[in-house]
């Protein structure tokens, strides 16, 4: 199984590479429009508004940073069908999602020490995470951080390893730096990622890089932030009112009242709890290696593939609990119960530890588990079985945001938890077993399970909530508004649906949106979008419908006949 050949290796890169690309492309053809809302409506308005087009109406939206719509801009202007521009937006996702291949590769050969026979396919197991796959269906940050975060690892391997190279050094602090501030204007939760590259540039400095070359990537990351930052207003300014919610301010302030400090405690226990399981185990492995070659790195006697963690293994276990930090803090109050083992924002960092722990694996052997291992990890499932069995978290869970959960979700109770855990404690002991036969054979096993796992989650939610929100007899509203030249649409808060507020303003790039409340004012446009009650209750306006939405109660109407 293990392949020595260069030419070998390059062959599975660059057909593993297009297959993942194919792969993804092809799930992507059922797609017709946005289904995580605001979410997917506020990235690719601000790609509309950024490519020249009209502003949206996002006022009751959070705000949606500017970092992944400006990769979608290029595809805005291509097509005048709309539908035809979010499949461009897919076929993004895929190529996003595959080259995470190749620089999973390029960050385990050249600055984790990896032989290529064996980074291949540990690269590729990485590469299968499901996550990766779900998310490339819905045009979300994440299809951007995957790939970012494997970049920002590179540039802090490769800053280390030519610290005493001019101007090689100076080049990598630079590629630090950009990659830095593009984490951050894809997501404010990657201020993370500000912070640790400081601290990568301060250690830097007590072993042998020199104060010009970090304060090179310092300058960048500053300039960077501030061009972040006018990006950011320039949004606010066009289709946010200006402001912004002050999500994080609010959020703070949550937990500071009440149970918000249990809440956030308890999930950070759940979704570190979710981060073990949806890698496997292997999370942990990189963990635990990570000591145990920290701990024998005095030892002379060691081998050399045992001396201390590189500078990106440390990064990668440093913004994997940064994150989790920071996505526990952020549901201080949960609304939904997918909220405590809420993966979507710690698990842009998976696919690196699941490759650097299948590289521990392998270089450790089978490893003959102390009892408090399997303790440990049996006492954190039961204790997520038992917050999730006392706790009162309405509505229905997301599986959007758990999607490498190893088991069926259409409930997240204790059972549900205490099976998904029993099914990785399988996954994680198959993969031990497997240990000690190469890294080949250990990046095939776990690639075949992550794909299983993919599977499920290709079906639940993607196809589920496509077919949920875009039925067979589903037609855009494109044509007609065209037809009837509705530059202006009043959309009746009164019939609020998320779908028919953010997803129909997607199918309408030449309509401006005006928010107004149906049963106390009258319509600022001859159009509406209203129900289909809007006709009975405005009995002397005259209303004709022109557009139905087959998929749920939303209707537009002209007012005072054509």
């Amino acid at each position: 199984m293990e392949i020595d050949s260069p030419r070998r290796i390059r062959n599975v890169l660059l057909l593993g590479t297009a297959f993942l690309f194919l792969a993804r492309l092809a799930f992507s053809a059922i797609r017709t429009g946005p289904v995580v809302l605001a979410d997917e409506a506020g990235y690719l308005i601000n790609a509309r508004e950024l490519a020249g087009g009209l502003a949206g109406q996002l006022e009751l939206a959070p705000f949606y940073r500017g970092g992944y719509s400006l990769l979608i801009v290029p595809l805005i202007n291509l097509s005048s069908d709309q539908t035809v521009v979010y499949h461009l937006v897919l076929a993004l996702n895929a190529a996003l999602a595959a080259s995470v291949f190749p620089l999973l590769y390029l960050l385990l050969t050249r600055f984790v020490g990896v032989p290529p026979a064996g980074a291949v396919w540990a690269a590729l197991a990485g590469s299968v995470y499901p996550a990766v796959t779900v998310l490339s269906q819905a045009s979300l940050s994440e299809n951007a951080l995957f790939p970012l975060v494997c970049v920002w690892l590179v540039a802090i391997g490769g800053l280390f390893a030519n610290a005493e190279r001019r101007p090689a050094a100076e080049i990598w602090a630079i590629g630090l730096g950009l990659s830095t501030t593009a984490l951050l204007a894809v997501h404010g939760r990657m201020i993370v990622a500000v912070v640790l590259a400081g601290l990568v540039l301060l250690v830097g400095l007590r072993r042998n890089l020199r104060l010009g070359t970090c304060l090179l990537a310092v300058a960048v990351i500053v300039a960077g932030v501030i061009a972040v930052q006018v990006l950011n207003d320039h949004l606010l300014s066009q289709s946010y009112g200006a402001i912004a919610e002050a999500e994080a301010g609010d959020r703070v302030d949550e937990i500071d009242e009440g149970h918000g400090p249990l809440t956030a405690a308890a999930n950070l226990v759940g979704q570190t709890w979710y981060l073990l399981v949806a890698t496997f185990g292997l999370a942990a492995v990189v963990v635990v290696d990570a000591i145990r070659r920290l701990r024998r790195r005095a030892d002379l006697s060691t081998p050399a593939g045992l001396i201390g963690p590189s500078a990106p293994e440390w990064a990668a276990i440093g913004l994997a609990a940064a994150l989790l930090l920071v996505s526990a803090a952020a549901f201080p109050e949960r609304s939904r119960p997918d909220m405590l083992i809420y993966g979507r924002y710690v698990e842009v960092i998976s696919p690196v530890l699941i490759a650097l722990g299948l590289v521990a694996l392998a270089r450790l052997g089978t490893i003959r588990l102390r009892p408090a291992y399997p303790l440990g990890f049996a006492a954190l499932a039961i204790a997520v079985a038992l917050i999730a069995a006392s706790a009162d978290d309405p509505g229905d869970p997301s599986r959007w945001n758990i999607s490498a959960l190893p088991f069926f979700s259409a409930s997240l109770g204790p059972a549900t938890l205490l099976a998904a855990s029993l099914v990785a404690a399988v996954a994680a002991w198959l993969l031990n077993r497997v240990s000690g036969r190469g890294l080949a054979r250990l990046g095939l096993l776990a690639a075949g399970l992550f794909a299983v796992v993919a599977v499920y989650g290709v079906w639940n939610p993607v196809v589920r909530a496509e077919r949920g929100a875009y039925p067979g007899d589903w037609e855009s509203p494109e044509a007609i508004v065209e037809t009837e030249g509705a530059t202006t649409v009043a959309y009746d808060l009164d019939h609020y649906d998320t779908i028919g507020l953010y997803g129909t303003q997607w199918f309408m790039p030449d309509s401006r949106l005006v928010l107004f409340h149906g049963d106390r004012q009258a319509p600022p446009s001859p159009f509406v979008l209203s129900g289909a009650a809007w006709a009975r209750a405005h009995p002397g306006l005259d209303s004709e419908p022109l557009w139905r939405d087959a998929g749920r109660d939303e209707v537009l109407w002209r007012i005072g006949g054509p």
